[in-house]
């Protein structure tokens, strides 16, 4: 089987590094497409001498500079701007994208956010078919895993992270074989959320479930803070949620501050938060 020509494109995210890595283990890996902060040999200084990337000796290069790799496939892991349409026809098959949801829901930023903000029941990781829209291509490949309760999403993300990569591998072996997969995405369940409305977001652990907000802030909490306000409506540091209690007797959306950290009155119990470290 001959291998692909391959331009990937990255952020130096673990994901980066464990695509681009299993890419250049099978493929020619012609170039890594990198914004422009990390050029050009800032990618491997940012992660030091563990980079998975730094013995990959592929050019770190800019969008613009991706047809003159002549490239059989575009492949994106994690990279913070659309691709240009006149960059991706520069690539003979198109171009291929790694996703962290069960497409079609999540088109957007960060789709683990809102895997556990809409509490979804199970979470996945997508490889598709690129296009001028975003996240809007065929699939090519899909996974998913049920999504334990209170689950950090870092775990997670690492988790999906290698699933994913996975799919791409078998992904790539049959396209070089001739025979890739395209299933098209429906509408139903489709959802498209951005970075702006993650920003404006916060948990209103008044209207919910002690356990959905538990669920919410334990998983989200070792990534995030500004989720909840307080009662002046500030934007409140915290940390992972460590325990829930369904009672009687609450005030739904008083917040108390406690020695560490804050207790969240809900729907029908506690939530209690630990301070950020």
């Amino acid at each position: 089987m001959a291998g692909l020509n391959i331009v990937g494109v990255a952020s130096g995210s673990p994901l980066s590094q464990k695509a681009m890595t299993s890419i250049a283990a099978t493929h020619r890996l012609a170039a890594i497409v990198v914004p422009s902060t990390l050029r050009p040999t800032g990618l491997r200084r940012w992660f030091g001498p563990e980079n998975r990337l730094a013995d990959i000796r592929a050019p770190l290069i800019s969008v613009e500079e991706i047809a003159q790799y002549a490239p059989d496939l575009i492949v994106v892991a994690s990279y913070p701007a659309r691709i240009p349409s006149v960059a991706l026809a520069a690539a003979r098959l198109g171009g291929l994208n790694i996703h962290m949801s069960l497409l079609p829901r999540h088109r957007g930023s960060d789709p683990i956010f809102w895997t556990y903000f809409d509490d979804d029941p199970m979470a996945g990781v997508t490889v598709h078919w690129m296009n001028t829209e975003i996240d809007l291509g065929d699939i090519a490949a899909q996974q998913q895993i049920e999504l334990e309760r209170g689950r950090p999403s870092r775990d997670l993300y690492h988790e999906l992270a290698d699933k994913g990569v996975a799919l791409l591998s078998d992904a790539l072996n049959c396209i070089a074989q001739g025979s890739a997969s395209r299933r098209q995405q429906t509408v139903e369940g489709a959802s498209y959320e951005t970075a702006r409305q993650i920003e404006a977001t916060r948990v209103p652990f008044g209207q919910w479930s002690a356990e959905r907000v538990w669920h919410v802030l334990s998983g989200l909490g070792d990534q995030r803070s500004g989720l909840i306000d307080s009662a002046d409506g500030h934007r409140l540091s915290h940390g992972r949620a460590t325990s829930f209690e369904m009672t009687a007797g609450i005030t739904p959306g008083n917040l108390e501050r406690t020695s560490d950290g804050y207790r969240l009155h809900c729907a029908d119990g506690f939530v209690s938060v630990c301070k950020r470290d």
